[in-house]
């Protein structure tokens, strides 16, 4: 058997590698790095055989002492479950109308309900409760279908033109591209909306367009054009628009019509936090300037 070459310098065997005139040195793992080796696979062999490990077809190994994480997790969300229906016990039961009555509650959850509202509505309303296009100002006080504390509630419930069985409904039909009107008549009818909330409008137009408003949409927003809280029609004359208030929104909204979904948080939210969001709402409004 032929002797390893050594290298001169160390005395240790090399491997008879050689790479650009650099040798390899055969030097073997230090007797530290292999007890942690072997050490290390003789934990994680225990590990297998005391905690959940390695999937089988229909099941997996759940080890000996039935250890879970799974079962903690869920043992720890009971507990805040638990820990939170108490600190917001006053929610849980209760009329509506009675906690609106009461003025310390604002005090003692507002600036905790104000979480659960940026979690689920800001990004629809904004987290000021001002709206966008397309989604109404919440602090204004004008309501589609008044701003009791129970019509509120039932909206937050139930929805707007959403799924629920419940669910209220509304639409602005499409006067012009349904040709229920002609191009003309649409255009009358937005400068009489104008003239009605106070805009710069054509008056003539604007006359003749009270006909065809009279005839037409009077039948949901009012001879005045005020609005009806039993169908969700918006005042035309109080200056807040959800689609916009320009000439070309108001043009866009009496032809193409408008039909905004509100989804319906029932089976999302439970009773005490959908309370707890119509109270907030109703805070904020209050506490909006006038």
């Amino acid at each position: 058997m032929a002797l390893k070459e050594k290298d001169p310098v160390s005395g240790t065997d090399l491997t008879g590698h050689e790479w650009d005139g650099i040798t390899e040195l055969d030097t073997p793992v230090p007797w530290a790095a292999r007890w942690a080796l072997w050490g290390s696979i003789a934990i994680a062999a225990g590990y297998w055989v005391f905690y959940p490990s390695f999937p089988a077809v229909t099941d997996y190994a759940k080890g000996v002492l039935g250890y879970s994480s799974r079962l903690e997790v869920v043992s720890s969300l009971k507990g805040a479950e638990a820990e939170r229906r108490q600190t917001f016990a006053p929610f849980q039961s209760g009329d509506i109308a009675s906690l609106a009555e009461d003025p310390s509650l604002e005090a003692r959850y507002g600036a905790a309900i104000s979480k659960l509202y940026e979690d689920n509505c800001a990004a629809c309303h904004t987290a000021e409760l001002t709206g966008q296009e397309g989604f109404p100002n919440l602090t204004d006080n004008h309501w589609l279908w008044s701003g009791t504390a129970e019509e509120i509630e039932y909206t937050i419930r139930y929805g707007i033109n959403a799924t629920h069985d419940e669910t209220r409904l509304a639409q602005m039909l499409a006067f012009g591209a349904d040709e229920m009107l002609e191009k003309p008549q649409v255009n009358d009818v937005v400068e009489f909306v104008l003239a009605l909330s106070g805009r710069d409008h054509n008056a003539q137009a604007a006359e003749a367009g009270a006909v065809v408003f009279e005839v037409n949409c009077a039948a949901c927003h009012g001879d005045d054009g005020g609005g009806g809280y039993e169908n969700g029609a918006p005042d035309l004359g109080d200056g807040q628009w959800i689609y916009g208030g320009s000439r070309g929104d108001i043009y866009h909204s009496v032809y193409y019509g408008r039909q905004g979904v509100m989804p319906a948080w029932e089976g999302r939210l439970n009773d005490a936090q959908i309370r707890m969001l119509t109270l907030y709402l109703l805070w904020s409004a209050e506490d909006a300037p006038s």
